[in-house]
């Protein structure tokens, strides 16, 4: 099954026919670049991972992807609404294909952020087709109101990874070969500094000071944020659990002083000079919290930042 993503640029530069002079491709480049820059690369991402659902559901139910009737988009957003329907995408990386599988019901937010990724894509497919984007006609519109009615709206909280089971896990990460060094270090880290594991992904050695009392980070772009940002983490009491001290020992084993801080590992565990994407950082957390089950069940890449704040909160 070829992706979505493979029939449509990841993002949108200005045609040379819109033109109403030459242009060369020095300029062609950087309008691309700034076209591309209005969304983070994480949008970006969720809207490729949109895409291709949509695109693997219609070719499941032999609809036309990019002309689908209004009743095709109702029915593809009441499978999404519905328990046990094919609305979920698995990618096999051996065979480079996806493959829908039933699982159940996706959240509103869910559904309304893959509904605003296709509206997107038939505006841009359907510019210069005869007829209204189908995405925008009042039965569909009608369909997710009703959705959003039946459907229950609170969403569901990550478990926070807290001071109470924190310390613990990382006492129990044993060895101090690269990979239990760099774990030791993105929990204490990413909990000490309330980061999301998209900054986590994000962190260059670089940005990051080493001072006396503690530690600064810094990131180009954060959520929400388009400037350089700073955050100020202190030293911990306790060496096992500092992120500073921890830091300096992850940054002894990793021997580089620029890129990407939290790196992948090959087969015999030594650093690479590619950075951990950011679902790789919370398959990790989860990982090593997996022994710990608490009341709102397991650890999530969510978990650390949840667990600063809970901690914050309660004390």
């Amino acid at each position: 099954m070829t992706d979505l993503v493979d029939l449509t640029p990841a993002h949108l530069a200005p045609e040379l026919a819109s033109f109403s002079t030459l242009v060369d491709p020095e300029d062609i480049a950087r309008l691309s670049e700034f076209h591309q820059a209005r969304l983070a690369p994480a949008s970006w991402q969720a809207r490729k991972s949109d895409l291709n659902q949509y695109l693997v559901w219609c070719s499941h139910h032999r609809i036309e992807a990019k002309a689908p009737t209004p009743a095709d988009l109702c029915l593809w957003l009441a499978h999404m609404a519905t328990d046990g329907r094919m609305n979920r995408l698995r990618y096999e990386s051996q065979t480079g294909q996806s493959s829908l599988f039933a699982g159940p019901a996706l959240s509103v937010r869910s559904i309304r952020r893959r509904y605003s990724s296709i509206l997107w894509f038939l505006d841009v497919v359907g510019k210069d087709r005869i007829g209204a984007n189908p995405a925008r006609d009042p039965l569909v519109n009608q369909q997710l109101a009703g959705i959003t009615r039946l459907l229950p709206s609170k969403p569901k909280r990550a478990p926070g990874l807290t001071n109470q089971y924190l310390p613990e896990i990382i006492k129990g990460i044993e060895g101090y070969d690269f990979i239990p060094r760099r774990d030791r270090l993105l929990l204490s880290l990413g909990f000490a500094g309330a980061l999301r594991i998209s900054d986590l992904a994000a962190l260059q050695i670089e940005d990051v000071q080493i001072l006396a009392q503690g530690l600064v980070l810094g990131f180009e772009q954060r959520k929400r944020k388009s400037h350089f940002s700073q955050i100020s983490i202190i030293a911990g009491q306790h060496p096992a659990c500092c992120p500073r001290a921890l830091l300096q020992s992850y940054l002894s084993a990793l021997g580089s002083f620029t890129g990407p801080l939290f790196r992948r590992a090959n087969r015999n565990g030594d650093p690479l000079p590619k950075a951990l994407h950011p679902q790789s950082i919370a398959r990790i957390i989860e990982r090593r919290g997996a022994g710990f089950l608490t009341r709102k069940g397991r650890f999530t890449g969510h978990s650390l930042r949840r667990g600063f704040i809970d901690s914050l909160w309660f004390g």
